[in-house]
């Protein structure tokens, strides 16, 4: 048994799942040949327990923007280590970021400060429950593991009340009257719309700007979900990068490089009135957080070039491998945007579509790139990288040219197929 069996196997024994997140769940890789445990980090490479080195295209999942072990920020936080992580009263910290927020985010006139995701729209949403009297919730994406979040996806909703979910409602991205039908079923019923600014899909026809108009029109509340978006279309998010400002919005991830830190901003007239709202928690503040976003907003604001850069090399990693994916005549198609790139497999067929990931996922981790659907693009990467990555989607390319049925595939498979984006796979 190798090194990778042992560890699985034991953290089978230990850890449900063997991971703290969907994305990092070792069936959302190739089992047997995905490294399964990462031991360091440094720039926009990993090492695994064998000690073998990967260039890595999730950055964490996002928060990683600077790069692995950053020093610069490092050596911010290790400075406040010794001046302490969290205080019986608030540190001096959180109102040097709140000032430093209102300069550099278009919405965020007030701010309040939490560990994670999750915290950050659960606050939101009950925030705007409150000031509207309303119960029901409009969304569009993801928005973290709560009740009111995942009861309208299934796969993911065991567990969940069956009477919250009817209180939950999804409507289209670039379809504004999916919105609006809404709110004419729910008359006067509906709180708020909460939506990731942008996904995969490309906002049109003044898309978002129609949807702030009709949340406003029916007397609702506009949150901007920018976990992902947030400090990476732009130092002022994506509400910055499209002109659209909405009333309340949700950061994380790229903020802080690394360390937990979520924020709630918004508008001064919503924000004060969460004095009325309990939403409280043992580690909102945490020093470390804070340390880190400080320092990451000066860098980007010293640098100049962060966003520019990431997408530049995003949209010229999308023009050649969709280029790739054309003259192989693949069902592969990269959407999206520069910092954030999604490959899109366009089989019917679930199971079919699965063994071509896996294998594209395989051929990658065998040439030593750690590779998924999801690509997030940093500061780090350089043209050297997306090239080298582009050589490797080429060789793929050929590869899979070369069998004369897409089902041929599985015989080439090394390890376990991709499970689906569930919480245990069916």
């Amino acid at each position: 048994m190798n090194k990778k069996e042992q560890y699985l196997r034991e953290a089978g024994e230990y850890i449900p799942s063997a991971a703290q997140t969907l994305s990092k769940n070792p069936s959302q890789f190739v089992i047997g040949v995905t490294p399964v445990a990462i031991v360091k980090g440094k720039g926009c490479y990993l090492w695994d327990i064998d000690g073998k080195k990967y260039l890595d295209t999730m950055l964490a999942l996002g928060p990683m923007v600077f790069g692995y072990a950053n020093d610069r920020i490092d050596q911010a936080v290790k400075k406040q280590i010794d001046n302490g992580t969290i205080f019986s009263l608030p540190s001096i910290h959180e109102l040097t970021l709140a000032k430093l927020l209102r300069e550099v985010v278009p919405c965020a006139e007030m701010s309040r400060f939490l560990m994670n995701g999750n915290e950050a729209t659960s606050g939101a949403v009950r925030l705007a429950r409150h000031i509207t009297k309303r119960d029901h919730i409009v969304k569009c994406g993801y928005h973290g593991f709560q009740d009111w979040s995942v009861c309208t996806k299934d796969g993911r909703n065991a567990g969940v009340p069956e009477i919250l979910k009817t209180l939950t409602h999804d409507f289209i991205y670039n379809d504004p009257d999916s919105l609006e039908k809404l709110f004419v079923d729910y008359p006067d019923k509906i709180a708020a719309v909460i939506m990731e600014p942008v996904s995969d899909d490309r906002p049109k026809n003044n898309f978002l700007e129609k949807v702030k108009d009709t949340t406003h029109r029916h007397g609702a509340i506009l949150i901007f979900d920018e976990m992902v978006t947030g400090f990476r279309w732009a130092l002022g998010g994506a509400q910055e990068y499209y002109g659209v400002i909405p009333d309340l919005a949700c950061f994380g991830k790229a903020v802080s490089g690394g360390y937990p830190l979520s924020i709630i901003s918004g508008k001064s007239e919503f924000m004060k009135r969460l004095d009325e709202v309990f939403v409280s928690t043992t580690f909102g503040g945490f020093t470390l957080g804070l340390i880190a976003a400080l320092e990451s907003i000066q860098m980007m604001r010293e640098y100049g070039d962060v966003h520019k850069h990431m997408h530049e090399i995003g949209e010229y990693f999308m023009r050649q491998a969709n280029q790739l994916s054309k003259d192989y005549d693949l069902p592969v198609q990269f959407v999206g945007y520069g910092p954030h790139p999604v490959m899109k497999v366009k089989i019917p067929d679930d199971h079919l579509a699965r063994v071509f990931k896996t294998f594209v996922y395989q051929e990658f981790i065998k040439q030593g790139i750690l590779f998924t659907v999801s690509i997030l693009f940093g500061y780090k990467h350089q043209k050297s990288e997306i090239d080298l990555i582009l050589k490797v989607y080429e060789q793929i390319c050929r590869q899979i040219k070369a069998v004369s049925d897409y089902k041929d595939l599985e015989l080439k498979l090394e390890g376990k197929i991709i499970a689906p984006r569930t919480v245990r796979p069916q």
